[in-house]
């Protein structure tokens, strides 16, 4: 297979890929092979049917058409990576020659990342602001321990935010009583605001015996009664407030899996120091990958940006259950300076996230930082053993055209943030430089690899090609339903 490329405006190429007349025999007997599962002959079980046969039945023409719908696509993906070309989206695909004998000719115009070059991200400075850990930070997990051992007790006096109130309840719109408002014996805790605001402020101040009335709008809780105007009373019957367990080395010891209340509480500190440094470290990690974004320099592709604009507003529909026809329904009812302002900021969310993923490919290229085999096979144990996948079988669902090499960029990726990361300064907010050290995380199996699996599942069940784990929403290049 030849392959010439010609470089075009606005970072596209167009690729002229010529299959030999040979090497397209191969994907012609492939094709014979899988017509033979579709196509029922006399004497012969689905799939076993000899190809000389078959073009009897159904002529040489049709074997090279499902071999051209076929192999067209490994033959594109087989070109981008003996060509080391970076795509961005899908490719227009136009077959020159080749339809009907002889060699395949087609071409394929796609866009292409942009490559850029950046200066100073060995050296970047950045704010992590987690606040320490206290005295106070681990009485409020004890506090939190005694509450789920804590017992209600009767109170005299006035309700109070915190307190237990037994009740009767009565709502009713329009007069008429409603039995989802309506409810005896009902133990509610004032000011959770569970029901009503309103009514956390009618219960205030009350006592055993008293009668309170309030009337508010339902909420989105109740269902089908909900944005209607409902008249509450209620009979308050008995008011009770939390006792906690007093924590006592004893008490420690018989709820605990710890002697004393010093053990426990060393516990606790040292939980809460690796939350605070697991914390720390993201917040680094995220910050270094923003500044990373303010060094590119270079002006981003529009159609770059607002492809990624478009998978980010995809992304959120995904999300929430509707279709992006049905956002772009729902913001026409907006303002048109809040429908204006939601856009700028998608977009500059968008720009942002391409300049970090351009600044870490720049790091990958400029610093030399690649992914040899020991990677690619730590990686493949270290999913094999996580998801309880046979390693071979795992090595046979990696065996896909341009799958190792996405490996092999997650696996770059991941060790260019980690240098930026490694030569980044982090300062608290007054500006002194502190020491962020690594949590413990052992026991986390995610790797690459799964994204890498998700993206082979989802392209085998419904050919979307997505894979939103990254920042610019990469392509499965190969699918052969985008020839035109």
């Amino acid at each position: 297979m030849q392959t010439k490329i010609e470089h075009l405006a606005e970072n596209s190429i167009r690729m002229t890929i010529t299959v030999s007349e040979e090497e397209f025999e191969k994907s012609i007997d492939q094709a014979f092979k899988t017509l033979a599962k579709q196509v029922r002959l006399p004497g012969f079980r689905p799939g076993k049917a000899p190809r000389k046969i078959l073009e009897q039945q159904i002529g040489l023409a049709a074997g090279r058409e499902q071999a051209l719908n076929d192999s067209i696509g490994e033959y594109y993906v087989q070109a981008i990576d003996e060509n080391d070309i970076d795509p961005i989206d899908y490719p227009e695909i136009k077959l020159i020659s080749g339809q009907e004998e002889g060699e395949v000719v087609f071409e394929a115009l796609v866009d292409v990342r942009p490559v850029v070059k950046i200066t100073g991200y060995d050296k970047l400075e950045v704010v992590v602001d987690v606040p320490a850990i206290d005295e106070e930070g681990v009485n409020r997990q004890l506090d939190l321990l005694r509450d789920r051992f804590a017992e209600l007790e009767a109170v005299e006096g006035k309700i109070e935010d915190g307190h237990f109130v037994t009740i009767d309840l009565s709502g009713s719109i329009d007069g008429e009583e409603e039995d989802g408002l309506s409810a005896d014996d009902y133990l509610y805790e004032v000011g959770s605001a569970l029901i009503s605001e309103k009514m956390d402020e009618a219960l205030r101040g009350k006592k055993v015996g008293d009668e309170a009335t309030f009337t508010d709008e339902l909420s989105e809780n109740f269902g089908p009664l909900a944005t209607q105007e409902a008249e509450f009373k209620i009979t308050i019957k008995e008011v009770q407030a939390k006792n906690l367990p007093e924590a006592t080395d004893e008490w420690i010891k018989e709820n605990t899996e710890f002697e004393t209340r010093e053990t426990y509480d060393a516990d606790v500190l040292k939980r809460l120091e690796n939350l605070r440094s697991f914390q720390a470290q993201m917040q680094l990690k995220q910050n270094v990958i923003n500044s990373l974004a303010d060094l590119v320099e270079d002006e981003l592709p529009e159609k770059f940006v607002q492809r990624e604009v478009d998978a980010r507003i995809e992304q959120m529909a995904a999300e929430s259950k509707i279709s992006t026809q049905q956002i772009a329904e729902v913001m026409e009812t907006w303002p048109e300076d809040e429908r204006k302002d939601f856009m700028e900021n998608v977009k500059k969310d968008a720009e942002n996230a391409i300049k970090s993923d351009l600044a870490i490919r720049a790091v990958m290229v400029q610093e030399a930082i690649e992914a040899n085999d020991t990677d690619v096979e730590e990686e493949i144990v270290k999913y094999s053993q996580s998801s309880g996948e046979k390693i071979n079988k795992v090595r046979n669902r990696l065996a896909k055209p341009g799958v190792e090499k996405q490996i092999r960029q997650d696996i770059a990726r991941n060790k260019a943030v980690e240098f930026v990361l490694e030569n980044a300064v982090a300062k608290d907010k007054d500006g002194n430089i502190i020491d962020i050290k690594k949590a413990d995380l052992s026991g986390d199996e995610n790797t690459v690899l799964n994204n890498v699996m998700e993206m082979i599942s989802a392209s085998a069940t419904d050919h979307s090609g997505h894979d939103h784990d990254h920042a610019d929403h990469d392509h499965d290049h190969s699918d052969p339903n985008h020839v035109h």
